[in-house]
């Protein structure tokens, strides 16, 4: 759905004009073209496609004709070159060229992602990126992420010199002082000045802008892999620590307005324009930079939140266009057209999340497979000797959790598969050829380790018990999950009726919700949740966060947290109050 959408439904010309009029002074239309780019390239590694790639071609060629002389790629003017939101666009451009690079290994498009970066080296050599564009230079300052991979791919340490010169700015007057400020422990939120009442709307939120802030801490991981430098990977997960405790909401994603803003306490209450798409799919993406740095399965667990609640749910159904945010309470809308275009950042940005994805599901471990994720499928991998491995992932993930697991090595050899035990699985069983062995704890990785042969197989059975989890800010308000899976009401399965609703958990905090098919492609899980009214037990249906407000309009308003007491006759509005 989302490579006939987006990948291959994206009209490229309207992606390149801008480059090649140069009429901008101001917004942020450079970032587009380098957004969908990234993500039509790993759809393009995911899965060989001749059209695809076609179109890809003339995205590369046709943006690399629109180079100056100087080096310059850019949709701004030149009056106007290295304002606003240009570097942040140039950080796209150049990350849209390597990724074009490292999959058809054509060294033009390396030579005019050098001459590229070129011209940025040559304007910072006078000027102070730390201050430069928008948000305390932390949106310029992300420039880091493919500044030092173009390092790794030319070995020119002009480039590795200029990324560690944005660290060593961000102490400068006027910086954003990252790298201190995370070593310290400080709050995501309290970085910068908080919000400002006599700011209206957009504006109000404060500096401690979320996306842009991840972004140059993913830079910084990238910087630690050539530099070893252990400071830059404490800091990025002292921050992702930071904001997984503080900021992500139970969805997996977190943010008002765009900036980090103490949320994960304050889901159950009015806060507006919540869980921007950027945020969700740059947390992932920081997640998925640490789980490589680290092999430390935590940040697969956020990773699989994220994408099969936020992420999902932001798609729209045919995989044309995106969500902007994305409400614990309410309506979701289709994101607003930016820059003039036809265009928004989140509908660009949506689809790197979900074909990042693959890269992670199954990766290659030192010991042997590492297995992240299980939505069925086949891979092939590399064993420690360098020889292919074949995987095959039977199931219904994540309608349900037994997972069959089929190996088959070209050769029999000595190594270890492991498994990822999510942190919410708190009764695994696993089998390898039908022999029980331990499972490992929730939160670990099940490493087994064997001489494997083709056709032995590894059965996984993961505890898919519905879960009560309650409000963090000890509101008395609860929420039903199931696996990774968030549940939420939703209008066309929870008309208005008569009466008031409690649930009915059981001690240990599960709940007996039962799975039921409504034979509605609509939903893809629905849950009977039990509860009683007045005296009587009945029964809530909820479905998947990612299907619930599936239709953008107030007949599928949603809810994923219920009241000690749900009004039936106004399930989808605010009950502060207790009714009686």
């Amino acid at each position: 759905v989302c490579k006939a959408g987006r990948l291959l439904g994206q009209n490229v010309p309207d992606l390149i004009k801008p480059f090649a009029v140069r009429e901008e002074d101001r917004l942020w239309r450079s970032e587009f073209w380098g957004k969908w780019f990234t993500s039509a390239a790993l759809g393009c590694r995911y899965e060989a496609d001749p059209e695809l790639r076609r179109i890809l071609d003339q995205a590369a060629s046709g943006l690399v004709a629109t180079q100056t002389p100087d080096g310059a790629i850019t949709t701004y003017k030149p009056a106007a070159e290295f304002s606003n939101w240009d570097t942040w666009g140039r950080k796209y451009t150049l990350l849209g060229l390597l990724a074009y690079g490292d999959l058809t290994g054509d060294p033009n498009t390396l030579a005019a992602a050098r001459r590229h970066a070129d011209r940025v080296l040559a304007h910072f050599s006078t000027h102070g990126i730390q201050t430069n564009g928008w948000w305390t230079g932390m949106a310029a300052s992300s420039i880091l992420e493919p500044m030092v991979l173009l390092y790794r791919r030319t070995g020119d340490r002009r480039y590795l010199e200029f990324a560690k010169s944005i660290v060593r700015s961000w102490t400068e007057p006027g910086g954003p002082d990252l790298l201190r400020k995370a070593l310290a422990g400080t709050a995501v939120f309290r970085m910068f000045p908080g919000p400002d009442p006599k700011q209206p709307g957009y504006m109000s939120g404060g500096a401690s802008k979320a996306y842009e802030m991840m972004s140059c801490f993913e830079g910084l991981v990238e910087l630690y892999r050539v530099t070893g430098e252990p400071s830059y990977l404490q800091a990025a997960r002292n921050v992702f620590g930071n904001i997984r405790d503080t900021e992500i909401t139970i969805l997996g994603s977190g943010s008002s307005w765009e900036r980090w803003c103490n949320g994960r306490s304050r889901q159950t209450q009015a806060v507006p324009e919540w869980m921007e798409t950027c945020v969700t799919v740059t947390w992932l993406k920081f997640a998925g930079q640490l789980l490589r740095a680290t092999g430390d399965p935590q940040y697969a667990d956020q990773m699989e939140r994220s994408a099969y609640n936020p992420l999902l749910a932001a798609q729209k159904a045919d995989g044309t266009w995106w969500c902007h945010y994305n409400p614990l309470l309410g309506q979701r809308e289709p994101a607003p057209e930016h820059c003039a275009m036809h265009q928004n950042c989140c509908v660009a940005n949506g689809p790197r999340g979900l074909l990042l994805l693959p890269m992670f599901a199954q990766m290659r471990g030192k010991a042997g497979p590492v297995i992240n994720f299980y939505e069925p499928g086949t891979c092939r991998l590399l064993s420690p000797s360098g020889m292919s491995i074949d995987l095959k992932i039977q199931g219904d993930y994540p309608r349900s959790g037994d997972v069959a697991i089929t190996v088959r090595p070209a050769v029999p050899e000595e190594f270890e598969v492991s498994l990822r035990i999510p942190d919410w699985s708190r009764a695994t069983r696993l089998e390898v050829n039908g022999r029980k062995i331990p499972a490992g704890e929730p939160g670990t990785y099940a490493r087994i380790r064997r001489t494997w042969k083709a056709g032995d197989r590894i059965r996984l059975k993961l505890d898919f018990a519905a879960r009560v989890e309650t409000d963090p800010a000890g509101s008395g308000y609860t929420a039903i999950l199931r696996g990774p899976l968030v549940f939420a009401l939703d209008r066309r399965l929870t008309p208005p009726a008569d009466g008031v609703a409690r649930l009915l958990p059981k001690t240990g905090g599960t709940i007996d919700a039962r799975l039921v098919k409504t034979g509605s492609p609509d939903f893809r899980v629905v849950l009977e949740v039990p509860v009683t009214v007045g005296r009587k037990r009945s029964t809530l249906r909820m479905c998947d966060y990612a299907s619930a407000g599936r239709t953008w309009s107030t007949n599928s308003t949603l809810r994923v947290w219920l009241p000690p007491t749900l009004d039936l006759q106004h399930p989808f509005e605010a009950q502060d109050r207790v009714p009686k």
